[in-house]
């Protein structure tokens, strides 16, 4: 039920009501009536100026109303766009996600979809276009320069005024003339900015002949496109097994019956090459969509997509909302990829909300990893989508070989801080081939683990089997899940030595001694600072792959989807940064990181190699990514996430409280926290009993942008417990008045700092 907007206006009959979501912070939807001169202009997802109090605010239009309220309404102002932002087909999705997120959906749908109030487009285009005379009019007399040009567009079709001018310069009053005679006439037509035509023009490719295993995985995508009903399935195989051209080829199949194709990339970087791959298949109905084009280009694309002008649609997170309206395959390439996960705002995962969209509109939907999200691989084994594997490549390379370096035994030369003897005679070695190399640095965040150097020995929490953080101003090892926390050791409990290490080391750092090792190698850094922008981070990338690199030093950036085949080295630097950092899934995310990056050697001709440096050889992840097990992997990780109740066995949100003073933001997180235990202990007969409250803890990292950050992580065993205990808390959570205290909440959070 929607809420209703009141004012004096007199009540009328109920042809026109609308419901609106409007740009401000309510969870609830507002009515307006909408005036007999913009009857015309309104749709299902137009951009509408409504009144709400005193303030003029933005909206859009979610459904007609059928019957009037017994109430005076307030008047829609103005629809903004004569194209709609989408169609009614998005709205249930629309509704959903503000539901699940527990987020407003007005401001949900602002930040979703491009453009807002600014229209920028459709720009329109002059077109001169040649028009013969009547059978019965005499051929006027024209001049030689006009007729040369009607020569030029009679034999060459319509062409833009601006290409004229600039062949035939000085020629516009000639084209009036031209139209006033009625030989030509002069139209303007929508020109819409193309993403990708900064890029190479993609050569016409046909299909590749697929390998059996290839057929089968093919063959059941399309039993579940024909099948009319939602198709989930998880397409499972190694680095360089064809899954691109498994989900090209039913591509294929879904425009064949007439319906559209999605497909989602953990990277701006990565979209470019994938969408050329679908022109060079599909021809010109493929666009991308994402946050790293500029607000006009990206509204122009969504547009295009609103008016059926594209088939095809490549883009990153944010491309989940494009406005297609008959959507058939639904593609989510690394699934397993945290980026899918939006921080800040809206906390939608894109993955779930891919699931989601393919349920309503009967799709088939295709998650498509080499290393898959634990949870992913355990809802397939339980049937809750249908499994494909590619357990071989398709190339006639084998997997390459992987090798851990024990750093315990490569103390001793202070010559090589970063850089251990193995993988310096490796460097060299491939410097000496004339061929490539990867350094990866699986650094996340700030987080640094504390662990003893000579035995190995992590500080962790007993109690979350989680790495402790040190938090320098109190100088002590903190758990950012149940609060835990301890003085920072002098010595190791298990051992007894002092060699106490917090190990960190960041890529520059790596790129400054590579340059020192091997003077004469041309290296490059591919990171966040170096390539904050995807056209940087692309020619980066398009450089390496042109051989004008020898070494390219990165993180999480050159792990995903690239293809080069001169690279015949991969080098980890420091895989204990990621394995030890404190989340329940760093496990997970460190077995991921270590397959995707050594999938990127010996793609070519040579055979690869892996070398992986660690103080912690033994450990079952490494142990996994060496024999490259990932079943191994996975039934380790889901035993020991079952006996501590975390997914996919248990359902999490994250409630943060944020403000400018540390002691009322922990005090008053101390209040929230012990009212939800109180809530929970009043329901514990019923679905309380499902429900656990975790900390509260400083956040890890504990001020941002002035603001100190506290949290509590709640554990649900089920997804309805948690939305009745979160409904409660937004609904009765207020700050104090004068305190400036926020709140948030993450639901299925996959950053826990």
């Amino acid at each position: 039920m929607s809420k209703r907007a009141l004012t004096n206006q007199p009540s009328g009959d109920s042809r026109s009501l609308w419901e609106v979501a409007v740009a401000l912070p309510l969870f609830q939807t507002l009515t307006y009536r909408l005036p007999p001169e913009l009857e015309g202009a309104a749709r299902v997802g137009s951009l509408v100026m409504v009144p709400v109090g005193r303030q003029i605010v933005t909206g859009y239009l979610l459904s007609p109303i059928s019957e009037a309220p017994p109430m005076r309404l307030r008047h829609i102002k103005a629809v903004l766009d004569p194209i709609p932002r989408f169609g009614p087909e998005l709205a249930p999705l629309f509704r959903w996600l503000a539901d699940y997120y527990q987020y407003p959906l007005g401001e949900a749908l602002s930040q979703i979809i491009p453009g807002g109030s600014h229209l920028t487009g459709p720009l329109l285009e002059v077109l001169a276009v040649p028009r013969p005379p009547a059978d019965a009019a005499p051929a006027p007399r024209l001049g030689p320069r006009a007729r040369v040009i009607l020569d030029h567009l009679n034999r060459e079709g319509a062409a833009p005024v601006k290409d004229l001018v600039q062949r035939f310069p000085g020629c516009r009053p000639v084209l009036k003339r031209l139209e006033a005679k009625a030989l030509l006439s002069l139209e303007s037509t929508p020109r819409w900015r193309d993403p990708l035509e900064s890029r190479p023009p993609a050569l016409a490719e046909p299909p590749l002949s697929l390998v059996p295993e290839q057929e089968e995985a093919r063959a059941a995508i399309l039993e579940g496109l024909h099948s009319g009903e939602f198709s989930p399935f998880l397409l499972h195989g190694v680095t360089a097994s064809g899954k691109t051209e498994v989900y090209l080829a039913a591509a294929e199949e879904s425009l064949a019956r007439g319906r559209q194709v999605l497909v989602l990339v953990p990277e701006i970087a990565l979209t470019h090459p994938v969408a050329q791959a679908f022109r060079s298949r599909f021809g010109h109905r493929v666009t991308v969509l994402h946050s790293g084009l500029t607000p006009a280009s990206r509204l122009d694309q969504w547009r295009r997509i609103v008016l059926g002008e594209v088939d095809i649609v490549v883009g990153a997170r944010s491309a989940v909302f494009a406005p297609l309206p008959r959507p058939g395959l639904i593609v989510v390439d690394e699934e397993h990829d945290p980026s899918y996960k939006h921080e800040g705002g809206l906390p939608y995962q894109a993955r779930d909300v891919a699931l989601y969209r393919g349920k309503l509109a009967a799709a088939a939907v295709v998650l498509v990893s080499a290393t898959p999200q634990v949870s992913t691989f355990y809802h397939a084994v339980q049937g809750k989508y249908r499994y494909l594997n590619l357990a071989r490549r398709v190339t006639p390379q084998s997997l390459p070989e992987v090798h851990l370096i024990d750093l315990k035994d490569q103390r001793g030369d202070p010559s090589l801080k970063i850089i251990s003897r193995p993988l310096k005679r490796a460097l060299e070695e491939v410097l000496s081939r004339r061929e490539q190399a990867l350094l990866f640095l699986n650094r996340r965040g700030y987080a640094s683990a504390h662990f003893c150097l000579f035995c190995g020995e992590v500080f962790q929490c007993l109690r979350c089997s989680v790495a402790l953080t040190h938090h320098r101003a109190d100088d002590r090892l903190v758990c950012h899940y149940c609060g835990y926390t301890a003085p920072v050791p002098e010595s190791c409990p298990r051992c007894q030595s002092s060699a106490i290490k917090r190990y960190g080391v960041g890529t520059e750092k790596v790129e400054a001694e590579l340059r020192k090792l091997l003077p004469s190698a041309r290296v490059a850094r591919l990171d966040r600072d170096t390539a904050p922008h995807s056209g940087k981070a692309v020619a980066v990338l398009e450089s390496f792959a042109a051989g004008d690199l020898d070494f390219l030093v990165g993180t999480q950036m050159i792990t995903k989807g690239h293809h080069f085949p001169r690279v015949t080295l991969v080098g980890v630097i420091a895989a204990d940064l990621s394995l030890f950092f404190p989340e329940y899934h760093a496990g997970e995310r460190t077995y991921q990181l270590l397959s995707q990056v050594a999938g990127r050697a010996g793609r070519g001709e040579a055979p690869g190699k892996v070398l992986i440096q660690t103080y912690h050889p033994e450990h079952f992840v490494f142990q996994a990514v060496q024999a490259q097990d990932y079943q191994g992997f996975c039934e380790r990780e889901l035993a020991g996430r079952r006996e501590l109740a975390y997914p996919p066995f248990t359902r999490l949100a994250l409630v943060r409280l944020s403000g400018p003073g540390e002691e009322k933001v922990a005090q008053e997180a101390r209040r929230l926290a012990g009212a939800l235990r109180a809530w929970l202990a009043r329901e514990r007969q019923g679905w309380g009993r499902r429900l656990q409250v975790l900390g509260p803890a400083p956040a890890g990292l504990r001020k941002l942008k002035g603001r100190f950050r506290w949290q509590i992580l709640l554990k649900s065993y089920g997804r309805e417990p948690l939305a009745r205990l979160l409904d409660d808390l937004r609904q009765r959570w207020s700050p104090a008045s004068g305190t400036g205290l926020s709140l948030t909440l993450d639901v299925d959070p996959v950053n826990l700092l």
